[in-house]
């Protein structure tokens, strides 16, 4: 009986539950994107066209309406004025945002330079969110100074009569930190020895955040690890003790699989079996096979880490090639011993290829031949972005040089030599991205494949041209392929709508069979493009017309990811 009073009473709840889609009015400073994701509600996107607008029942109409409020008062607006309206099935919240709160004065006492940290300035609206966070990179700043326990005041004052806030930063550094004893406690397969290696940490240094958050990257890079905890412990007399945990991959053996496609290689498919920490110790084995238009390989990997980051393995592969005027196809072997330190890669290897030219359109320039090259390798690279596959920030350096002298183990005595350079940029919702590469290849004695050479066009080079057809060509028209090569790339990378950018880019390509890339005959692209971020990184399609003449030269690029 009591059952069925309460089911009475609940029923007329039930029938006026209503669901109204929402909409803003009047809102200006304030997006209605960001309203309705701080109700945690998705604004469909302009091509979301078969989707309805967010909605809410009816009855949590005054909820909603002091959420917002709130939610204007972070940012600055504390007169705000929200009011509902009902039109049939819509629920319209009109706004008023009114006067906002603006920064009449910034106080700072400081033994460090605070330059961007603090970035608010006289003027500004008010900012909740931000003031909050300009505290905690105040704190960050301390601690990568070495200053875990420093005296911190910071203090907001609103005035909302007058719409006016007074800001207050007081700091000092008080006794430099050092770290003193760090506990290690391995896993089941994984030794204490191999986890110290991949730690930034050593007692008695100077206590830093970047030495812990570059031991957190060293140790998420590792596959067979998947969980890391890094401990702290700062004692009165400012010393800091560290506790280091992981858990290992319960489940290291991985199949990988993969399709897609590029307008460099055509369609492609990918297959790969890795297990990440075999034998333990965090020792990699793969074995992976992909498959496109213009490259088949497959190739067995295996990469075993070593004391003070140091890493050693082999790669061993076949790959077939088809090219424009020739097809290569070669066994070969890479041998290396690896370095990493924070930002910094130092890889020596020796390289054994053994590789064989056929199906050639012109057999003086492209000759059939079977050749056998040893090369001793070096390469570096020095990476500062924040993100490999949409970076906003930070710069590279990479360089490669290898080199054989001809005789029983090598048909050729060479060097070659290749670097790449670029910066990225962003200001506000806009990136500017450079970047340079050169290379040069020097044949002394012997003979070296085609391949060796340099060739140009694509979307990794001039986007004007198509994948290797940029350069002087043949009577059959195809590229002849060059002893140097200098390019350089300008982007503008630019937010459109939601996860929509576009790209405005200057490809431009020297060439020359000597050393010198000539620089008095170049090839200039101009051209555009849009990308749609995905988890995977952007999916970018690049239109690039040659300068000279763009109605006869043009090429269209698609692939995954930002080219660098």
């Amino acid at each position: 009986m009591r059952g069925r009073f309460f089911l009475f009473l609940l029923l007329p709840a039930l029938l006026i539950s209503q669901e109204l889609e929402l909409y803003f009015k009047g809102n200006s400073y304030i997006t209605s994107k960001e309203l309705y994701s701080s109700l945690d509600l998705h604004e469909p996107r302009f091509y979301e066209f078969y989707k309805q607008n967010p909605s809410i029942d009816l009855k949590t109409i005054d909820l909603i309406i002091q959420t917002l409020k709130d939610y204007y008062k972070t940012k600055g607006f504390f007169d705000a004025v929200i009011e509902s309206k009902i039109d049939k099935e819509s629920l319209f919240l009109i706004i008023e945002e009114n006067s906002p709160i603006v920064i009449k004065n910034i106080s700072i006492i400081s033994d460090l330079d605070l330059k961007g940290v603090i970035l608010f300035k006289v003027g500004d609206i008010f900012d909740s969110d931000r003031f909050i966070k300009s505290k905690k990179d105040l704190r960050l700043l301390y601690a990568n100074n070495h200053f875990c326990s420093p005296s911190i005041y910071a203090k907001a004052w609103i005035d909302t009569d007058n719409h006016a806030a007074y800001l207050t930063y007081e700091s000092s550094k008080n006794k430099k930190c050092y770290f003193k004893n760090i506990e290690v406690i391995p896993s089941k397969d994984i030794d204490m020895q191999t986890i110290r290696s991949a730690l930034y940490l050593q007692e008695g240094m100077e206590f830093s955040l970047d030495a812990i958050t570059q031991s957190y990257e060293e140790l998420y890079a590792y596959e067979g690890i998947s969980k890391a905890i890094i401990d702290t412990d700062i004692s009165k007399d400012e010393f800091v003790d560290v506790s280091v945990a992981i858990t290992q991959n319960e489940k290291p053996l991985r199949f990988e699989s993969g399709i897609g496609a590029s307008s460099d290689e055509g369609a492609m498919v990918s297959l790969g079996l890795q297990n990440s920490n075999f034998l333990g110790n965090l020792k990699t084995l793969s074995l992976r096979a992909r498959v496109t238009q213009v490259k088949q390989n497959i190739k067995l990997n295996f990469d075993m880490p070593m004391a003070n980051k140091n890493f050693t393995g082999y790669e061993i592969g076949y790959e077939n090639e088809k090219f424009l005027g020739f097809s290569e196809s070669k066994l070969y072997t890479d041998l290396y011993l690896k370095q990493r330190l924070g930002k910094h890669t130092f890889k020596e290897s020796i390289l054994f290829d053994k590789i064989s030219t056929y199906k050639s359109s012109d057999t003086l320039l492209f000759p059939i031949n079977k050749l056998f090259v040893l090369s001793p390798k070096l390469e570096y690279i020095y990476d500062t972005r924040d993100k490999i596959l949409d970076p906003k920030s930070g710069y590279f350096i990479k360089s490669e040089l290898m080199g054989s002298k001809k005789g029983n183990l090598s048909d050729a005595t060479y060097y070659k030599f290749k670097a790449t350079g670029g910066n990225i940029n962003t200001v506000q919702n806009s990136t500017l991205a450079l970047k340079a590469d050169y290379g040069v290849l020097k044949l002394i004695d012997g003979e070296l494949p085609t391949s060796y050479g340099f060739f140009a066009g694509g979307m990794h080079s001039n986007r004007g041209y198509g994948y290797r057809k940029l350069g002087p060509q043949n009577s059959l028209g195809d590229p002849i392929g060059f002893n140097s090569i200098f390019e350089a790339t300008a982007e503008v990378r630019f937010g459109i709508y939601g996860d929509f950018k576009g790209v405005l880019f200057s490809d431009n390509t020297f060439l020359s069979q000597d050393a010198t890339p000539d620089f008095s005959s170049g090839y200039h692209s101009l051209g555009f493009g849009f990308r749609y971020l995905t988890p995977i990184g952007p999916i970018a399609i690049d239109f690039g017309f040659d300068v000279k003449d763009p109605r006869k030269q043009y090429a269209i690029h698609f692939h995954i990811g930002e080219l660098f």
